[in-house]
């Protein structure tokens, strides 16, 4: 009668803590989808804006600074479903957007490398571009190139960079999509890199890094 109490006891522990351990991956998860989707875009006079879906529930607040732009996300039960937008200037030649949550789960962060905002850029063959960071990790490039500018896409094998190149040519083709997947350990580099005949050296702009 003993042993068949104690293995009884055994049983009902490890029933709860497997339920335990399902209830905290449960919560996980949820935690996790507190950002749905977001979307980078470079507008036309050189500034950025990004636009986010956040779950009912979510609230979401912004901290701006020259070194670091967070988005921070926190539950609040009077939140409801929303897309939010926000416009940010490139300064420094760089624009860094870091996402943060109340549980510090690991978010993206992206860091781009772009003209300033104030600046006329003197090579530019790039009209616009944007980025949909998708639910299941994958991310759309879309851009736009000026009039007869050729493009071909390679990738950088030793530094893990998803090169674009823009040289000037005879295409007619302006617009342009593709998906890209993240690296093993959730970084995407995608390099924009620029030749013209006046000048004959590479120039690597916009610069995209993202981590989380």
């Amino acid at each position: 009668m003993k042993h068949l109490l104690l293995g009884f006891i055994a049983t009902t522990l490890m029933l709860t803590s497997c339920s335990t351990e399902e209830m905290i991956t449960d919560v996980d998860d949820t935690n996790n989808k507190m950002l749905e989707s977001f979307e980078i875009k470079r507008n036309m006079d050189g500034s950025y804006a990004l636009t986010h879906e956040v779950k009912e529930g979510v609230a979401v607040d912004y901290s701006d600074a020259k070194t670091q732009n967070e988005v921070f996300l926190y539950s609040n039960e009077n939140a409801q479903k929303t897309q939010g937008n926000r416009n940010y200037n490139v300064e420094n030649n760089r624009l860094n957007l870091v996402f943060t949550d109340e549980y510090n789960n690991n978010l993206p962060q992206i860091d781009i490398v772009d003209d300033n905002t104030t600046e006329k850029a003197n090579l530019d063959l790039l009209d616009t571009y944007s980025m949909v960071f998708n639910q299941d990790g994958t991310v759309q490039l879309n851009f736009k190139v000026e009039t007869g500018v050729d493009v071909a896409f390679g990738y950088n094998y030793d530094e893990n960079i998803n090169d674009i190149y823009l040289t000037e040519g005879g295409s007619t083709q302006l617009n342009y999509s593709k998906n890209y997947s993240k690296e093993a350990d959730g970084s995407l580099r995608i390099d924009f890199v620029q030749t013209t005949e006046e000048k004959s050296t590479e120039t690597k702009k916009p610069r995209v890094i993202v981590s989380s």
